[in-house]
């Protein structure tokens, strides 16, 4: 169980936007419920976003339970479809563990600066670099295009990483909104990775390509699912 929660629940935060294709983001607020093996557990999810001044938003992600807390932060700018990240912070309580990323984004020096338990790394980043919780909110904009595949790069600690999604169905599914036609897109991994373990998303695009449900295939006797409870924020289209 532990395992589950700890890889699905972030994985929530890459596929969620509502946003306008180069207009303001949208405010909006989601709940959601984490289960184990179809198996309700404790955890419950929140995902938020809002303005934060200055052309700046605020997108934050909260998964509480007495078994652990899991929050996510990022500040970031948005032009034309694109999120620059000022600040990101990850923090971790559970299991008998504390871990922490405070990362700030230097884009005049493409540098980044991050802090965790381990010390403080500082090191240059990519120019399309983003931070985990905001990197997929050009999603929308990709996936509007008709196009079914999206790269995206991001720093998390002292790591860069790559990731590859595609869209491999469409299913209409009950949501709080109703039911919603949904597109759904699997996290792609290196085939020297174990090829039994699968991470799938199911986003609405008539409500800015929101992640209304998500599941991580661990192995056969091992899946998390994520499920959207409550919604408040621009209504389908």
């Amino acid at each position: 169980m532990k395992r589950a929660v700890l890889l699905l629940a972030p994985l929530l935060l890459t596929l969620c936007s509502t946003l306008a294709m180069a207009e303001p983001l949208a405010p909006f607020s989601a709940k959601y419920r984490i289960y184990v093996n179809k198996i309700p557990t404790p955890i419950t999810a929140t995902l938020t976003l809002e303005p934060a001044g200055d052309d700046r938003y605020h997108m934050l992600f909260l998964a509480r339970s007495w078994l652990l807390d899991n929050k996510e932060e990022s500040w970031f700018h948005w032009n034309n479809c694109q999120p620059r990240t000022q600040r990101y912070v990850h923090e971790f309580n559970g299991f008998g563990k504390h871990r922490y990323h405070h990362t700030d984004f230097n884009w005049a020096k493409h540098t980044v600066i991050s802090r965790s338990e381990d010390g403080t790394e500082s090191f240059p980043f990519p120019a399309d670099a983003l931070d985990e919780l905001s990197m997929l909110l050009r999603a929308r904009c990709v996936f509007a295009t008709g196009d079914k595949e999206y790269d995206a790069t991001s720093v998390y600690g002292d790591d860069i990483r790559h990731h590859h999604f595609v869209v491999i169905d469409r299913e209409t599914i009950d949501t709080p909104m109703g039911e919603l036609d949904t597109l759904v897109v699997e996290k792609k991994r290196d085939k020297d990775n174990d090829s039994n373990r699968r991470t799938l998303f199911w986003v609405a695009p008539k409500v800015g390509y929101m992640v209304v449900k998500a599941r991580h295939i661990e192995s056969a006797l091992l899946h998390g699912e994520l499920n959207m409870t409550e919604y408040s924020g621009p209504e389908p289209d």
